[in-house]
């Protein structure tokens, strides 16, 4: 029951202009609803609502989504706070919103993301050192931002795995 209300929750501080989770109804199965991935014992593992014109903020409750192990939430317009933390949390797309603040320290909690987009969004500032125990972290994105080009030699264990991702750090 805690999925469903933490689901509802969500559609509820949303605006949804276009219907698009008109199918998120307490009368049928959550893992039927649009852009809602289920494993085989119901648990809500991935969540993509991108590029469906919403509007509005991530309600907390999405913390109750435990097993939520990916998180997409690209081209919408959707803005702070960011997401709560999600330990199962191995991918989260944040990109082509309108998040307006710093790097959200929080998310440097989130110490099982493998991937990392906030690409194009408001954020400014510089990354916080905490972001160091992201250390699963294969993919950071956040291009179109407005951050400090100070980037710290000791960012990752093993920078040479993100060879190729460090290039669109400040694209």
């Amino acid at each position: 029951m805690a999925t469903y209300r933490a689901l509802l929750s969500l559609k509820s501080s949303l605006d949804d202009p276009d219907s698009r989770l008109s199918s998120w109804t307490p009368n049928t199965r959550h893992c039927t609803w649009a852009g809602v991935t289920c494993d085989s014992h119901n648990h809500v593992t991935s969540l993509d609502l991108s590029g469906l014109n919403l509007s509005g903020y991530l309600s907390p409750d999405i913390a109750f989504l435990v097993y939520l192990s990916n998180l997409t939430l690209a081209e919408n317009n959707l803005f702070g706070p960011n997401p709560p933390e999600i330990s199962a949390l191995r991918l989260l797309n944040l990109s082509n919103n309108v998040f307006n603040r710093t790097f959200p320290p929080e998310l440097s909690n989130l110490t099982n993301l493998r991937v990392l987009d906030l690409y194009n969004n408001n954020l400014t500032g510089v990354l916080p050192v905490s972001v160091t125990h992201m250390t699963n972290l294969r993919h950071l994105h956040l291009g179109g931002r407005k951050f400090s080009r100070k980037f710290l030699q000791f960012f990752f264990q093993n920078p040479a795995t993100l060879a190729d991702d460090i290039q669109t750090l400040y694209s």
